[in-house]
């Protein structure tokens, strides 16, 4: 099957459970690892992603370091403890250029994805029924920031005055006919734990993971409450006064909207912004001359300024 990462070298039998893992995530989730960031690697560091924004993403070789990202300039740098650290291999090379997995020696692996569009992606392959059922992110926050549940289950990492750093997608596991398995969050502390209710009657493998990337959606209610928009969410499901995209933290821009969600000032609102503003998700957004069109997988990197 080949060998492992520059510096050490992967036997058979962890090569062969790091392209059964990919192989099982291409299955049912195939976008878990499609459009994946170019990357480079030294001698402790398996990936190493440099993204357009200019935030950076380094998967390490020893998974105990866990994931690091790194912000543009003096944005806060966060750390993603991986689960079953102590105990799971070095990362492996798969099939899949760009792409690493962890055999956690439990009946598990761990597949940790850079995409180029800025998200990551920190995939679990379940491989049988006697595989754990909890897998714990220990995230290493910055100084007055926190981990946070809201009532309606959204989790994210925010400031102190509550701005998001990061909002993680909601919680997903399928088996290997792709069909849904039941799985939620919790946070206790600075700890993401995702829970997946498999049985013995699954079918395996089960792919399953958490989410999350640099740039987040605020929607600003007209009695003035707000609420985050998971990763993936159509952008035009906020009808609320305004929609506030936040990079690392910080406001990037404010949209204004009418009551039913479309802008504030079409005069003023351009095509290009309208689907920039879909960012990394994708839903049916109005133009300027009341134009349906579907957005996807539009760049949200040098935004025109989007304020009626």
């Amino acid at each position: 099957m080949g060998a492992g990462l520059t510096g050490f070298a992967a036997t058979d039998a962890a090569t062969t459970n790091a392209v059964d893992a990919v192989a099982a995530i291409q299955q049912v989730a195939p976008t878990a690892v499609s459009d994946v960031a170019k990357t480079s690697s030294d001698a402790d560091t398996a990936i190493q992603a440099s993204l357009p924004s200019g935030d950076t993403v380094a998967v390490p070789k020893d998974p105990t370091d866990g994931v690091q990202l790194s912000g543009a300039g003096d944005a806060p740098d966060l750390r993603i403890g991986l689960p079953f650290a102590a105990q799971a291999t070095e990362a492996i090379a798969s099939q899949k250029a760009g792409v690493v997995v962890y055999d956690n020696n439990n009946g598990s692996s761990t597949v940790p994805v850079a995409h180029a569009d800025g998200t990551v992606q920190l995939n679990t392959v379940i491989e049988n029924a006697q595989a754990p059922k909890r897998y714990d992110y220990r995230i290493d926050v910055p100084n007055g920031a926190s981990l946070v549940q809201t009532p309606g289950g959204t989790v994210a990492i925010v400031t102190a005055d509550g701005s998001p750093l990061r909002v993680f997608g909601d919680a997903w596991a399928k088996d290997a006919n792709g069909e849904p398995v039941p799985t939620h969050y919790e946070v206790h502390g600075a700890t993401l734990t995702q829970v997946v209710a498999f049985t013995e009657h699954t079918a395996f493998p089960v792919v399953a993971d958490p989410s999350t990337s640099a740039y987040s959606y605020n929607c600003v209610l007209t009695n003035g409450s707000s609420y985050f928009l998971k990763p993936g969410t159509a952008l035009t499901t906020c009808k609320g006064s305004r929609l506030q995209m936040y990079y690392n933290g910080r406001v990037a821009y404010t949209y204004y909207l009418t009551l039913n969600g479309l802008p504030g000032n079409p005069a003023r609102a351009s095509l290009d912004c309208i689907v920039a503003i879909a960012g990394t998700g994708a839903g049916l957004v109005t133009t300027t001359s009341g134009l349906g069109v579907w957005a996807t997988a539009a760049s949200i990197y040098g935004l025109k300024a989007c304020i009626a």
